[in-house]
């Protein structure tokens, strides 16, 4: 196994053929080089983990003056490389300057091989703490660009509405663990992101974790991350999802579905608040504050043995519940005015309105679906729409979709066959058409259309 990529930088040849053939000996990659300017080249098409640098390049001169000035070049241009300056022990006082510059350590000539392999070994942990961080703060900004781009505001006026936002302003300032509930399309994950959003980790991660989309497999390696070989398809160290929330807020969306070893093992981790890799003894400190989210009853969960009382404890310190949009249809119109406009804007039809007509037959409808059924059903009519009125009747293909009598089903998964099939028969049996005027992916298309049985 290769143990890491060191460059070797002298100009003695005699160095740079004993030092390759060590190190080659003991499983390491090496590359090298007789002066320091040809080591760009070299570090940006390899991943190098280790300098040694020679500090002496002009004939004639031991001051290592040169020396030092590629030191600290290197310590600004590869700040991540940890360097170690090869220097003759009559030069024990370059060698101290040279720490003092930012060099990991120094290694005399002539020197020890055992000594000489455990400084390397030594040089490598750090390279490799400095490339896990700065790959975990990468993936972390990105994730904090990722949240402010999609933070939004719970739209409405409804006095159901504008309790959820007084109970939100007041949770956001404490660290209380939050279990947010409510039906699929209400604006769960809205809702936690505003609660991080307005708290004191708003400068911190927000990290949003699908429970899922998470094969039950991978759930520890997903979740607590896995050292290089763990396992064997581990050929890199990877930080878990929960390393990466760390500092910040973590949201569990549908923590219903975890199974009861995984309950039990984030129960651990919330109780503890340290997270251990997959391959390592190391506990890392877990500083984060817990939403989660759920469309099923908890409570009935744990009636039926499916789910852990003393975690349901653990994150429900506050409970949030979003009322569905059938409960608060004083919003449907500043809902429908808000998705029209923005709809408008990105298809280019800014004169669109809503007239008292469509807004009646919106308002008729039960939505099944919430909220996110109502922002799909307006970008389609908005597209379909022709002249300054929304046009909703080629959306609702049925009124069956919004006739309240007793023979019409609210079932969540028989109307989203209906719907199915409605689009197929819309579009002549053309899938892709169909599955773009529900608004789906291919995928997920065809996902339902096995779910259903529809053939």
């Amino acid at each position: 196994m290769d143990k890491g990529t060191i460059l070797v930088v002298d100009d003695d040849e005699d160095i740079l053929t004993t030092t390759e053939v060590l190190l080659e000996n003991e499983g390491f990659s090496c590359f090298t080089i007789k002066h320091p300017k040809d080591s760009y080249q070299i570090i940006k098409k390899n991943r190098i983990n280790v300098i040694l640098l020679d500090m002496n390049y002009i004939k004639g001169y031991t001051d290592g003056k040169e020396g030092i000035q590629w030191l600290n070049k290197f310590k600004t241009d590869f700040n991540e490389i940890p360097i170690i300056p090869i220097t003759a022990y009559s030069d024990i006082e370059l060698a101290v300057k040279a720490v003092k510059n930012g060099a990991f350590d120094f290694i005399l000539k002539p020197w020890d091989n055992k000594k000489f392999l455990c400084t390397i070994s030594s040089a490598l942990v750090l390279n490799k703490t400095k490339s896990e961080k700065k790959n975990l703060e990468e993936i972390q900004q990105q994730l904090k660009d990722d949240h402010f781009n999609k933070t939004s505001e719970l739209i409405g006026e409804s006095a159901e509405i504008l309790k959820v936002k007084q109970n939100i302003a007041k949770v956001s300032k404490s660290e209380a663990n939050v279990l947010i509930i409510g039906e699929n399309g209400t604006g769960k994950e809205i809702a936690g992101r505003l609660i991080h959003s307005q708290s004191d980790r708003k400068n911190e991660i927000f990290y949003r974790i699908d429970i899922p989309s998470i094969q039950a497999n991978l759930f520890e390696s997903e979740l607590f991350g896995f050292e290089k070989g763990a396992f064997t398809d581990a050929k890199e160290s990877k930080p878990g999802k929960l390393e990466i929330a760390n500092k910040g807020t973590l949201f569990l969306d549908e923590i219903s579905f975890l199974t009861l070893n995984q309950q039990a093992k984030l129960l651990s981790v919330f109780q503890n608040r340290k997270i251990t890799r997959l391959g390592s003894t190391v506990e890392t400190d877990l500083d984060i504050r817990i939403i989660c989210a759920t469309s099923k009853s908890i409570k009935e969960l744990i009636n039926s043995g499916e789910f852990r009382e003393d975690l349901f404890f653990r994150i429900n310190t506050f409970e949030l519940y979003i009322p569905a949009l059938k409960d608060r249809d004083d919003d449907i119109e500043i809902l429908s005015e808000h998705y029209i406009k923005f709809f408008a804007k990105q298809y280019n039809k800014p004169k669109l309105n809503l007239n008292s007509k469509t807004l009646n037959k919106l308002k008729k409808h039960t939505w099944p679906g919430n909220i996110r059924e109502l922002k799909n059903v307006i970008e389609r009519a908005v597209i379909l729409s022709d002249g300054n009125t929304l046009d909703i009747s080629q959306v609702f293909i049925s009124s069956e979709l919004y006739n309240q009598s007793k023979d019409v089903t609210l079932n969540l998964a028989e109307m989203e066959k209906k719907w199915i099939l409605m689009a197929i028969e819309k579009h002549h049996g053309n899938m892709t058409k169909a599955a773009k005027e529900l608004g789906l992916k291919r995928s997920s298309f065809y996902r339902r259309l096995e779910k259903y049985e529809i053939k």
